[in-house]
């Protein structure tokens, strides 16, 4: 569930920036006391060093404020001097270890961590004295111990409360998430998705899955209008040739050469249809195989394939192809000039027909031109195989274009080639 696991991260994230916060507010009290305990032992140190020792009687004369001082924090703090490593002055608290640091009696300087003592060791090491004043920790423990179970209390307060009110805060977020998920789930009804405004993360999303449902919408209006479209072209072909078969086999048709003729011009008309309808499909999913190849190539194979047919109609076929590279599917670009010059050798009973490629403006071009009886722009778009051209066409990032007039000239347009661009 989207909005508990929200939440948890909230609350975690919550309780590891309170937790952290804490730990950092409670080492920083810390360090802030033990900085006043350092300052105040350095200042009596320095006090008690300035004294002058006598070496006859190793006597050390304090000064009167520092021994009232001394006696009044008799409890938590003590004073020591020695000369040569031996004790010759104490003061302060009684419970003190003497010395209070061993280690810095006989060498180092500065504060120091002793058990539970803060001592502060000052040193003359021409005089081969050594001071050191010690505060005992027990006050700044009972002050910061009930620190950390207050902390926890107060971090799993702050979580608890944090994690409510993500709680709520995450659920007004995704009510319009909620909604779009329910009217998606409701999507095989009519009507749209419900628009959410603004510009924020679930409006962006609501566009898209709205963008995303139209895409669909046109794409299954699409295959039914191709599913329908292909049943019509194939109804009539697929009619003729059963009824054919049908009359042979019952014996009213004798299968003479005529017959035969008839039924394999129809199967022909299925098998033209049912290549057409492929590379329909193929181009309008966008499923081409792209790959460097000529249309110079292209128009010259279109004319060695169709020459014998053109010449049994009695109809000039010429080739003028010009080197033109493009990325292109071999497959649709050979099935698109095919239509063109099947519809080209329809046309034109007498006469010629071109089949042509090069470059102009930028771009590879492929066209089929006739001197045939004309397009009829009335018909534009009813046929199957101008329908083919122009998907292929789109396919391959171009266009398709068909002029009529004294005879027809229908040209593809399609991008160069990077490598024909740069020669």
């Amino acid at each position: 569930m989207l909005r508990l696991r929200l939440v948890a991260i909230a609350a975690g994230l919550t309780l590891l920036g309170a937790g952290l916060g804490l730990v950092l507010t409670y080492l920083g009290l810390r360090g802030l006391r033990l900085a006043t305990l350092d300052d105040d032992n350095r200042l009596l140190a320095s006090l008690i060093a300035e004294v002058a020792v006598q070496r006859e009687d190793q006597a050390v004369r304090v000064p009167a404020v520092v021994t009232s001082y001394l006696g009044n924090e008799r409890a938590n703090v003590a004073a020591h001097v020695y000369v040569d490593s031996q004790l010759i002055w104490a003061a302060g608290a009684v419970a003190a270890p003497r010395p209070i640091d061993p280690e810095r009696v006989l060498v180092g300087t500065g504060p120091h961590t002793v058990q539970e003592w803060r001592v502060y060791t000052m040193r003359d090491e021409d005089a081969g004295v050594v001071v050191q004043v010690g505060r005992t920790l027990q006050g700044m423990r009972e002050v910061l111990g009930p620190y950390p179970g207050v902390a926890i209390g107060v971090v799993i307060v702050v979580t608890l409360l944090s994690g409510v009110l993500a709680w709520w805060t995450v659920g007004l977020a995704l009510r319009p998430l909620r909604r779009l998920s329910e009217a998606t789930e409701r999507v095989r009804e009519p009507g749209e998705l419900p628009a959410i405004p603004g510009n924020d993360e679930p409006a962006r999303l609501a566009r898209a899955f709205a963008g995303l449902l139209a895409r669909l919408r046109e794409e299954r209006r699409r295959e039914h209008r191709f599913l329908a479209y292909a049943a019509h072209e194939l109804r009539t072909p697929l009619t003729g040739l059963r009824a054919g078969l049908e009359a042979a086999r019952s014996g009213r048709l004798e299968a003479t050469p005529e017959l035969i003729g008839r039924l394999h011009h129809e199967a022909t008309r299925i098998e033209t249809l049912a290549q057409n309808l492929l590379a329909l499909s193929t181009a309008e999913v966008g499923d081409a195989n792209l790959q460097a190849l000529d249309l110079g190539r292209i128009a010259s194979d279109a004319y060695d394939r169709f020459l014998p047919l053109a010449l049994e109609r009695g109809v000039s076929l010429e080739c003028d192809g010009t080197d033109a590279g493009v990325h292109g599917d071999p497959r649709l670009l050979d099935q698109a000039v095919a239509n063109l010059v099947m519809n080209a050798l329809k046309a034109t009973r007498r006469g010629s027909v071109v089949i042509a490629s090069g470059v102009s403006d930028g771009r590879a071009w492929l066209e089929v031109r006739d001197t045939g009886s004309g397009y009829d722009p009335a018909k534009a778009g009813t046929g199957l195989g101008l329908r083919v051209v122009g998907a292929v066409a789109r396919a391959h990032g171009g266009e398709f274009e068909i002029e009529g007039g004294a005879g027809t000239r229908a040209r593809v347009w399609l991008p160069l080639s990077g490598a024909a661009v740069a020669g």
